[in-house]
């Protein structure tokens, strides 16, 4: 057999492993179902009693990715990574300082992630239990990536961090997209679902990120019965109901200045009045943006910014001090929410 002939079958050899492999990587993830947790107590004697007013905090980390520096490909922006794994670093920082400040009880985070593609393998889920070591932490992700190599992973999802005396949450299903993400990972989609006891009376409390770019808000609003299923269940049951999270969908009208173009606008979508349920209330601060398109890196006034992020509540809970701090949009592309919560039955 000549040199050539070598070369070329084993040319060919590689080229039939690397196919492969890549049929062995999208048959793994496109057939994953499962919806994989880490949880880390906290410190033995920590945790306090749950009272009223419950305080709740809710934010979207942006897997600390998507700082004022960024914009991203999938909001019509050029950007598929973020600018740097040193900006991604000032994020997590950033993101660091802000939850260290804050004396809520629960902490309801979206888009927390374990090294990987999206952040350049820096540890945001790491930086976040650092940032709260009194609290236990509870993470679930949506998107899972499997068989392949830590440059090129994915695991992102929810974070739910309690400060009080609490049984482990469980995690409940939601309707999910029916396209693959780049063709080859399905996001699962679920809430993560917390029952306790405050002030002695019980108590459910509901982390949530419903879908972003799905046609027409078709998806979302499938998700959104769900999430109302789920919670009407728990008040009927003489719960006191929270559900907090990024929505995606506009809370309360806004008319923030912004001199976006409309087409930067186009996975926005009013959330549907005449599907919250009898006596529920949306819970927001009206004077503080919660979200920016990702277009372009951010500039006040320049960006579109509205209100999606937030809670809406059963008709036994009332809410007050609904502040949203506003952040600048400096190492998130989300600002949180917090609130304290009360019984009035």
């Amino acid at each position: 057999m000549t040199a050539g002939r070598i070369i070329s079958r084993a040319v060919w050899a590689g080229v039939a492993l690397v196919l492969g492999y890549v049929a062995l990587v999208a048959a793994a993830n496109l057939t994953a179902n499962e919806i994989p947790v880490r949880m880390s107590p906290a410190p033995e004697g920590t945790a306090r009693v749950a009272q009223e007013p419950l305080q709740i905090t809710s934010w979207n980390l942006g897997y600390a990715g998507l700082g004022a520096d960024s914009d991203f490909v999938a909001d019509r922006g050029k950007m598929f990574l973020p600018p740097s794994r040193a900006a991604v670093a000032r994020n997590l920082a950033s993101i660091q300082s802000t939850l260290s400040g804050f004396d809520s009880d629960v902490l309801l985070l979206q888009e927390t992630a374990r090294p990987g593609l999206m952040n350049r393998g820096v540890d945001v889920l790491g930086g976040v239990r650092a940032a709260l070591p009194d609290y236990e932490m509870f993470f679930s992700s949506d998107i899972r990536t499997k068989l392949m190599p830590r440059p090129l992973s994915l695991e992102h999802g929810l974070a739910m961090m309690t400060r009080v005396e609490a049984p482990d949450p469980r995690i409940l299903r939601l309707p999910e997209e029916p396209q693959a993400m780049f063709g080859i990972v399905r996001r699962h989609y679920h809430t993560q679902v917390l029952e306790l006891e405050v002030s002695g009376r019980p108590w459910t409390v509901m982390n949530i990120h419903l879908s972003a770019f799905d046609e027409g808000a078709d998806v979302r609003l499938q998700q959104l019965r769900a999430v109302f299923a789920i919670a009407q269940e728990a008040y009927a049951q003489g719960r006191a109901v929270v559900i907090g999270g990024d929505w995606n969908m506009v809370l309360t009208p806004t008319s923030f200045a912004h001199n976006s173009d409309q087409s930067a606008l186009f996975w926005i979508h009013d959330f549907p009045r005449d599907e919250l349920p009898e006596g529920w209330q949306v819970v927001t601060d009206p004077s503080t943006p919660t979200v920016r398109t990702n277009e372009r890196p951010y500039h006040a006034g320049e960006n579109y910014t509205t209100i999606i992020d937030g809670m809406i509540v059963s008709p036994n809970v009332a809410a007050s001090d609904v502040h949203t701090l506003n952040l600048g949009f400096a190492a998130s592309d989300h600002q949180p929410v917090t609130a304290l919560l009360r019984r009035t039955d």
